[in-house]
């Protein structure tokens, strides 16, 4: 009898035993494969997080540089009056008659004379000023050159064309110019390609303001209109 209990004993023993490590084999929880996917999900998860913050990151840096309408508010100019080259600080302008910024120096003011044409007058003699007119792109050239030189025409009958200044600007420019009891009267015809544009410069003999106009003249950008 004794040695038939030791013998169920032993045998309960084993299969304590194999049951305890057919348990451990079917836990998945004690298996290296589950552990491992856990792992390889969390860090697909991080990756589409940084592959996400980098396209919102270049997205934003692509809406910046494409935003070419922002202008400082500010900027230096260089030009010469009587001779004299001077340099001052212009500030950003915008017409309320007309879709255009531009840069005004501190002795000039802006304003608005008739629909679709301003005035940049001298503040301190409004006889010497520059009338801007923005024309549409499909305007008529020839048309607007016989036009401004029958305007010309009424300071002197002797209109002279002219070479455009040598500046980016108005390399394509029609240029001509009148002179008439101390009137000096001229007309740029500028075409370029975002911006067709009409200025007229009406200086005096003793007060001859040309190259401030056409510097100033030469920051007109056209605005974006907002539908």
């Amino acid at each position: 009898m004794k040695n038939l209990a030791k013998f169920m004993l032993m045998i309960g023993v084993i299969a304590a035993v194999l049951a305890g490590c057919g348990t451990a084999q079917d836990d998945p929880g004690n298996g290296a494969e589950p552990g491992q996917n856990e792992e390889e999900t969390a860090s697909e998860e991080q990756g589409g997080q940084e592959q996400s913050e980098e396209e919102e990151e270049s997205e934003d840096s692509t809406d910046g540089e494409g935003n070419s309408e922002i202008r400082i508010l500010e900027q230096n100019m260089t030009y010469s009056v009587k001779g004299e080259m001077k340099e001052d600080t212009a500030f950003l302008k915008h017409s309320d008659n007309q879709n255009y910024s531009m840069y005004v120096l501190p002795a000039y003011e802006l304003t608005a004379e008739e629909p679709n044409k301003d005035v940049l007058y001298l503040t301190e003699n409004d006889q010497v000023f520059m009338r801007i007119e923005l024309l549409p792109d499909d305007a008529d050239w020839d048309m607007i050159e016989e036009n401004t030189k029958a305007q010309l025409e009424a300071v002197s009958e002797n209109v002279q064309t002219s070479k455009a200044p040598s500046d980016d600007f108005y390399k394509d420019a029609a240029v001509m110019r009148a002179e008439g009891n101390g009137e000096k009267v001229s007309a740029y015809l500028v075409k370029n390609d975002n911006l067709s544009l009409k200025l007229t410069l009406f200086n005096k003999e003793d007060a001859d303001h040309e190259d401030p106009f056409l510097q100033m003249a030469k920051t007109i950008m056209k605005e974006n209109t907002q539908e």
